[in-house]
């Protein structure tokens, strides 16, 4: 009577609603205790998984606080170009801007960077990065969703050089060609409207050809991520300045190239909607790149041999093979589920839920893998409140972080496993 009681309690416990999900990408979660510490019931970890690599298509990108610029290329996963878009706004909507009778000395571009790719391990090592600032001749909304293959049309330029970076620094300045102090020159701005009209954006990005392979994080949201206007009033010779923002109030976003010519992963370069088998090996690329798309064929089956089973921890364990390119793989990894109109959503145990433990999904160095916990989904597919479908790993941060991996594929000696702890 006793056991049947605290299984009861368990049960019940188990069966608490199920949190709806939207996409959140911080940290997720903390560490899980070994769930033998926790539970003595069985353990079923011959539950084999399918995997398949595809691309990570239309990934969200406008309006998130981090942006990434630059270029990088590795042999497996091919080349990326990152590059922004963004309007700049009036730091004094209310009350407007005037530049009348006054002579504009300089206009300079200032991006706060909050991390480059790749980890530099010699801080005071220079790269020599060749920045490009054109102006955006399309309109932009901050009502509307950008993706990572959108584009705008672009104009004149109004910077084109060489800047000497090291990974301690934490400013780029780009001061402007003299062709855009017209843009402010006698001019009066009474709002945002008025001066999105003369300015609607720039698109800054970097040349690539001959130089380091870098990528630099930019908060956008930052104070000093601005383009500042410094003037002088023609009656005091007083000197000024006025600092247009690219933060919440401007629209913007990321757009993601990936040419993956002569890689493992060139069909995509044809075929947007097409596969590789993973048996033996799965790769996980962020920006917009690819992802892990997998399902567990005999789950049900198992269910019915176990109709009655209390599932109390069902873990995923994706293992990271030991070489070079792992050396800048994603140091978490997030999980989604398929709906049965086509969308998908996350897995409700991304949600810290029933055991006040949370999905964790961080990347292990010492066993070089990632785990996840997807107990309730596990839960949810074998009650029938959650379809049958494919689940798909991302990496975790992947709109501001370039990190990529190979993972270990499903026909290998350290395969994609769940592990199921249950009791019946």
């Amino acid at each position: 009577m006793r056991r049947f009681g605290i299984l009861s309690l368990l049960a019940c416990t188990l069966s608490i609603c199920f949190i709806a999900c939207t996409e959140e990408e911080s940290e997720l979660g903390m560490g899980l205790q070994d769930p033998g510490s926790i539970f003595d019931g069985k353990v079923c970890d011959t539950i084999t998984a399918t995997a398949v690599t595809i691309l990570d298509d239309s990934l969200l990108t406008s309006n998130y606080s981090v942006g990434v610029i630059g270029y990088y290329h590795d042999d497996v996963f091919g080349e990326v170009k990152a590059s922004m878009y963004t309007q700049a706004t009036l730091s004094t909507p209310s009350t407007g801007v005037s530049f009348l009778n006054t002579t504009i000395d300089s206009v300079v571009v200032t991006l706060v960077t909050i991390g480059t790719f790749p980890n530099s391990s010699d801080s005071n090592a220079i790269h020599n990065l060749h920045f490009e600032v054109n102006e955006i001749m399309d309109d932009m909304y901050l009502d509307t969703s950008y993706y990572a293959t959108d584009y705008m049309n672009l104009g004149d330029k109004y910077f084109e050089g060489n800047v000497e970076f090291r990974a301690t620094d934490t400013i780029v300045s780009l001061k402007l060609d003299e062709t855009m102090h017209d843009k402010f020159a006698n001019k009066e701005f009474t709002d945002n409207a008025n001066f999105l009209e003369t300015l609607k954006g720039l698109c800054i990005k970097m040349n690539y050809e001959g130089l380091d392979d870098y990528m630099l994080y930019v908060n956008y949201w930052a104070t000093a991520t601005a383009m500042t206007v410094y003037y002088t009033d023609n009656e005091t010779y007083d000197t000024s300045q006025y600092v247009f923002l690219f933060d919440k109030t401007a629209a913007h976003f990321n757009r993601y190239e990936h040419n993956y010519s002569g890689t493992p992963l060139s069909i995509f370069q044809t075929n947007r909607t097409d596969s590789i088998q993973g048996n033996e090996s799965l790769y996980l690329e962020a920006l917009g790149g690819t992802a892990i798309k997998f399902r567990f064929p005999y789950l049900m089956e198992w269910g019915k041999k176990h109709p009655h089973a209390i599932i109390h921890q069902a873990e995923l364990f994706v293992s990271v093979p030991d070489e070079p390119i792992n050396d800048n793989c994603p140091s978490s990894i997030i999980c989604y589920r398929y709906t049965e109109s086509g969308g998908f959503v996350a897995v409700p145990d991304m949600v810290d839920g029933v055991l006040s433990e949370g999905f964790d999904g961080k990347f292990n160095s010492e066993s070089r893998s990632y785990r996840m916990r997807i107990t309730r989904q596990i839960q949810q597919m074998l009650t029938g409140v959650a379809p049958d479908l494919p689940m798909v790993l991302y990496a975790n941060s992947r709109r501001s972080s370039a990190n990529r991996c190979i993972l270990s594929g499903t026909a290998t000696d350290k395969p994609m496993k769940l592990k199921i702890i249950y009791t019946e």
